[in-house]
């Protein structure tokens, strides 16, 4: 057997080639190998230089505890009538917020994951099924935590459900707002950056560069990462007002409602219920264009939608406060204290008369309830009652039906403000000041205004009428329609006795509307009267018209018994008639006194002393120009014999002779299938009127028979005052 001979490898390369490959090699190595130690020594010296120079403060800073801020709202004033009675204040309640993850839907994958992590042993998390087991354990949780809640609480599933996904909704918004325009700036970025570029030198320039390139590429990645806001991570309100019986057991258990907060709050509340519901108005969320232009407001702030709330906003509102919370690590929470403190809002002093506000809109109700018991198949309707100062348009009552309960805004259930709003008669509209129907024969006092300032009439002269203007089927007298009669010969005193309509008929067209419709708008129709409430509407009064040829306006003669084109609000009939009562001057209604100063810590408020108040000082009465007191004075003579001849609309022998009042009636045609509109506006005492008010039922039929009863109740009511 031949013995095996061996071969090296190094005999097929020259040792000179040898030396050369292994040398270039073994230099590569060895300056890699000292490039590392060089970097490793920079850190290690890096890391002594921090320790030495910083490391004790570190030390300080990381056992510091977290700071959390966070707003507390402020306190709304009160609003309060003339007496002192309160009719709005805030209330301190106890929320029950709950953490985002415990809500969202589905659970955050994430969270789901870590959260059944820091349950597990190491070993267990390396384990798939006590991984699996472990997360359907903490969703499990989260149902029954809802659960819960739910039954403490009193609150429905489905309204759980919706409010749950309210908060969802707005927390997707903002995070997807937040994020879309990072992946804008993030894009803009890229563009103008642009990729890697080649950089020439040699070998250190080129190494610097690719660092650099691994530097960048590590902090900002090639692909857009969407980030998670602070909603995410924060408890959000799901119940606003909690009892406390609730608050004591999610106190006393809290093992037994995880992610459960509870949270101070103010809750805006209306102790008297409907009453004056309309005049106050009511709550509601600030919307994205206030949030916007204004930075003193935020989305968990409640703002005046309606009413005094909202035209008194920023008297009423407190602004908000911050409170810092410090906590260790694990949450515990070690201190709290405001660095802000939060303000009170100052007290509304209202000129209303809880008492007469309160037998007005009894008398209202019980107005609408007959017409719904007399028209059982008729649609819902409403009405309005007004009284005023005379002397200063301070109003004394205010009501408008139907109503609501403007409590319902501060519950937190969208189902019961949609009911609301769905409901038949709109209860939400307040026909006080938003209404405007025709007026009907009320107007006939502005009708006689202009007649008689412009010479048209004489008081005293008589007109004949026959029951109808032209002709028999249109433009005629509610007797004629009766009874197939007319008034026979009337004057200015007799046709606003009796109501006659061709009397203003006949005049009116002879005038033409030119004069009419100044000396309406002198009394105030076709323009708001000014009243510190929100959303007042004009009215309309027809455009003045130049006078025919042949000489008569018949464009002039609807409007002038209140009908046609004229439509009117209860407040400006009311301010006409106060206009009437007090020699000639058109008052602007107010319903705001005065301020009261804020709510002390006590509870107390100074409202009761006048070194308190400060008085708002409303426009003086405004003297109409050119109005002649003679002709005030044949007007009040027509107005006070409505209520005291036995001819007249609102005469009532029974109690003609226990109050003193003046007044007219108005039935007003609507042009449809529906009963007229009722109005009687009328001012007390007769002999020297401190009170205007009105009372306007709609679709109720002849005023003598519906709103005359009404406002009969209503003075012998004012008389008392």
């Amino acid at each position: 057997m031949r013995p095996t001979r061996y071969f090296h490898w190094e005999r097929f390369q020259p040792a000179s080639s040898r030396r050369t490959v292994g040398g270039d090699s073994l230099s590569r190595m060895r300056t890699g190998f000292v490039g590392f130690l060089l970097l490793l020594a920079v850190v290690f010296g890096r890391l002594v230089q921090l320790e030495a120079t910083q490391g004790a403060a570190f030390r300080i800073e990381a056992a510091k505890p977290l700071q959390r801020e966070h707003l507390v709202p402020g306190v709304r004033g009160r609003i309060l009538a003339a007496g002192g009675a309160v009719l709005a204040c805030d209330r301190e309640t106890r929320a029950l917020a709950v953490h985002y993850r415990w809500i969202e839907e589905p659970a955050d994958p994430d969270w789901l994951r870590w959260t059944a992590r820091s349950r597990l042993t190491r070993a267990e998390r390396r384990d798939q099924q006590r991984m699996a087991d472990a997360k359907a354990e903490l969703l499990a949780e989260r149902r029954a935590l809802t659960q819960r809640v739910i039954r403490l609480t009193g609150i429905s599933q489905p309204q759980w459900d919706e409010r749950a996904r309210r908060i969802r909704a707005r927390v997707e918004h903002i995070r997807d707002s937040v994020n879309r325009r990072r992946k804008e700036d993030f894009e803009h970025s890229r563009q103008s950056n642009g990729g890697t570029s080649e950089v020439a030198g040699n070998f250190w320039t080129r190494t610097k560069a690719a660092l650099l390139d691994i530097l960048r590429s590590s902090s900002e990645s090639d692909q857009f990462e969407p980030i998670r806001v602070a909603e995410e991570y924060d408890y959000h309100v799901m119940i606003d007002d909690v009892s406390l019986e609730a608050v004591a057991a999610i106190e006393g258990n809290p093992e037994q409602y995880p992610a459960v907060q509870l949270v101070a709050r103010q809750r805006r509340t209306y102790p008297e219920g409907k009453l004056l519901a309309h005049v106050l108005g009511y709550l509601g969320a600030v919307d994205a264009e206030k949030l916007a232009s204004d930075d003193a407001y935020h989305p968990e702030d409640r703002i005046g939608r309606a009413g005094l709330e909202r035209s008194y906003e920023q008297a009423l509102r407190g602004t908000p406060g911050v409170a810092v919370e410090q906590t260790d690590r694990s949450g515990r929470i070690l201190s709290a204290y405001y660095r802000l403190e939060p303000t009170v809002g100052r007290d509304l002093l209202l000129t209303i008369d809880a008492s007469l506000q309160r037998a007005a809109e009894t008398l209202l109700e019980q107005a609408l309830q007959r017409r719904r018991l007399q028209l059982v198949d008729a649609r819902a309707a409403g009405g309005a009652i007004l009284v005023l100062n005379a002397r200063t348009g301070a109003v004394l009552a205010a009501a408008s039906a139907p109503a609501f309960d403007p409590n319902v805004f501060g519950d937190n259930d969208p189902a019961a403000v949609q009911e609301l709003l769905e409901m038949p008669g709109n209860p939400l509209f307040n026909r006080s000041v938003q209404m405007a129907i025709p007026p009907g024969s009320v107007f006939k006092v502005a009708t006689a205004t202009a007649l008689l300032q412009e010479g048209a009439i004489r008081p005293g002269e008589p007109m004949e009428c026959r029951g109808y203007l032209r002709s028999p089927d249109r433009l005629r007298c509610a007797v004629f329609r009766r009874h197939g009669v007319g008034h026979g010969p009337v004057t200015l005193s007799d046709a606003l006795c009796v109501s006659c309509n061709v009397y203003f008929l006949h005049h009116a067209g002879r005038l033409g509307w030119t004069p009419i419709a100044q000396w309406a708008w002198n009394l105030g129709f076709g323009r708001p009267t000014g009243i510190d409430l929100p959303e007042e509407v004009s009215g309309r009064l027809p455009m003045p018209r130049p006078l025919p040829e042949d000489g008569i306006d018949r464009s002039a003669e609807l409007p002038s018994i209140g009908q046609g084109d004229l439509t009117a609000t209860p407040i400006q009939v009311v301010r006409m008639m106060a206009a009437v009562a007090n020699g000639g001057k058109l008052v602007t209604p107010h319903l705001v006194r005065g301020y009261g100063l804020p709510v002390a810590d006590d509870g107390t408020s100074g409202v009761e002393s006048p070194a308190t108040e400060d008085f708002v000082v409303p426009p003086p009465p405004e003297p109409i120009e050119g109005l002649s007191p003679a002709v005030l004075e044949a007007i009040r003579d027509g107005l006070v014999r409505t209520v005291t001849d036995p001819a007249g609309t609102a005469y009532d022998g029974d109690g003609a002779s226990s109050i003193s009042w003046a007044g007219k009636t108005g039935t007003a045609e609507t042009g449809i299938d529906e009963q007229e509109h009722a109005w009687f506006a009328g001012y007390a005492p007769a002999d020297q009127p401190r009170v205007a008010f009105v009372v306007v039922l709609e679709h109720a039929g002849d005023a003598s028979e519906s709103a005359v009863p009404v406002a009969k109740r209503l003075a012998m009511q004012i008389s008392r005052l």
